[in-house]
């Protein structure tokens, strides 16, 4: 068999998501929250979730455990015992409240010598993480991305392992200990999505992944230590803001003491005391002003890293549907003129490069139906709708059925809105988007320009 490496790395030990702090460091890692020379954020695709990891964790909590939490609060007599948020309450707690996954295809020295097919292990990753899914349904994936901005490319995913096999307490609970068991990391993990990911890896880079060594795998170590990086200096940025919120306290303490030093002093001496009634409103002037540009700060910082994460989402989209530009250009053509498209024919494993694009981006709607609403969008007056067709994967056709509202999921039949699906109502085109982010350019411009004038007049 082939060389190629492969690793399914689960967090654990140092690498463990035991609390919201290290959660939240999870995040910056993955999604590139801050500014470093040697990532590019430009660089990490999303395959799941958003791009606030955190609230996506948390999410998976409420859609979970809500209504077990509900009926475990109607059984508790004592107020004490009962669970207002369980997220919450499952960070206090001395375990992992969420767990994640790192995989990994082919190491540094391997990746060197296939630069030009890096870009193609968009599709193995995101057929790997579909199959994680099937296989391990408890495990509630709330976020994955792509790493393509290091040495080699690789997938975090981050989930909620849910259990339902408790006898006491909760209906069901979040437990790494009995959803990733021995046997699930052995024969699901190891086995089984090594599997499925050689047979994608041989299609897409045309490589063979090697079989499982015996032993613990490594080969997501450098990786592993980024993580655990980042969740120290998250850490370390929570002791700083603790220090300086304890020298705010011991200012403001020195402040009522003075003042009252000063409520308590004679007549007679009021004159002695009127520098430090000036060192004692100096004092408060430059707290307040502190407290004040901190307030402000915070504030202007989190709109500017909205325009940030806004830009860069608009400048990867772009970038990543140049290429594609002519089959999305044959995709919208076809729909219009209300044809049916031949995609190439599975059982030959061929497809024309159109027939690769909707196999990426097709989303099912029930059996035997699929739409595309990330490639093409029409202006009707239904609303924003993208086409329907009726798949046949044994040849890949797809023929146009309907078209289905984006925000309502209402469904309409094709010819009713067949005058409207014209070229001049297309929405998302690449000249449009190009001109979207000329605007938001021009809009954080504009917003460091007047964070700078009003931090001077201050």
């Amino acid at each position: 068999m082939g060389s190629v490496s492969y690793s399914a790395h689960i967090s654990n030990g140092k690498s463990a998501i035991t609390s919201k702090s290290k959660l939240q460091g999870v995040a910056k890692h993955n999604l590139r929250k801050y500014k470093s020379d040697g990532y590019s954020s430009e660089n990490i695709i999303l395959l799941e979730g958003t791009d606030n990891l955190y609230q996506d964790v948390r999410n998976i909590y409420q859609q979970e455990f809500d209504e077990a939490v509900r009926e475990y609060n109607e059984k508790q007599r004592r107020p004490e015992r009962r669970i207002d948020d369980y997220f919450e309450h499952v960070a206090k707690l001395d375990q992992d409240m969420a767990v994640e996954i790192i995989f990994q295809c082919g190491d540094k020295e391997f990746w060197e010598e296939h630069e030009d097919s890096k870009d193609r292990m968009y599709n193995v990753y995101r057929y790997v993480l579909s199959r994680l899914q099937e296989f391990l349904p408890d495990f509630k994936v709330a976020n994955a991305v792509i790493h393509f901005d290091e040495a080699s490319p690789h997938m975090h995913v981050v989930g909620v392992p849910v259990w339902r096999g408790t006898k006491k307490g909760l209906s069901k609970k979040v437990s790494k200990r009995n959803v990733f068991t021995p046997s699930t990391l052995s024969v699901v993990l190891q086995d089984k999505l090594r599997e499925e990911a050689r047979s994608c890896f041989r299609y897409n880079i045309h490589e063979i992944i090697g079989d499982k060594k015996k032993g613990r795998n490594h080969d997501l170590s450098v990786a592993e230590y980024k993580v655990q990086q980042e969740l120290q200096n998250l850490q370390k940025m929570e002791s700083e803001k603790q220090i300086l919120e304890t020298s705010v306290d011991s200012a403001r303490q020195k402040l009522t003491d003075l003042k009252l030093q000063y409520d308590e002093m004679d007549e007679e001496i009021q004159s002695e005391l009127t520098d430090k009634k000036k060192m004692v409103e100096s004092l408060d002037t430059q707290l307040e002003t502190k407290k004040w540009v901190l307030e402000i700060t915070d504030e202007e910082l989190k709109q500017k890293c909205s325009f940030l994460e806004l830009l860069d989402v608009v400048k990867q989209m772009i970038h990543s549907y140049l290429p594609l530009q002519p089959d999305i250009e044959e995709f919208a053509n076809t729909v219009e003129k209300g044809g049916n498209i031949t995609a190439g024919n599975s059982f030959r494993s061929f497809l024309s490069t159109l027939g690769q694009l909707l196999l990426s981006f097709k989303e099912i709607v029930q059996e035997g139906f699929c739409w595309f609403p990330r490639l093409m969008r029409w202006n009707t007056s239904k609303g924003e709708v993208a086409p329907v067709f009726r798949d046949d994967p044994g040849g890949y056709n797809y023929m146009l059925e309907a078209f289905r509202n984006v925000d309502t999921k209402a469904i309409y039949r094709a010819e009713n809105l067949k005058d409207e699906i014209c070229s001049e109502n297309r929405i998302g085109t690449l000249n449009q988007l190009a001109e979207n982010i000329d605007v938001v350019e021009q809009q954080m411009k504009v917003m460091q320009d007047e964070i700078y004038r009003r931090y001077r007049r201050r």
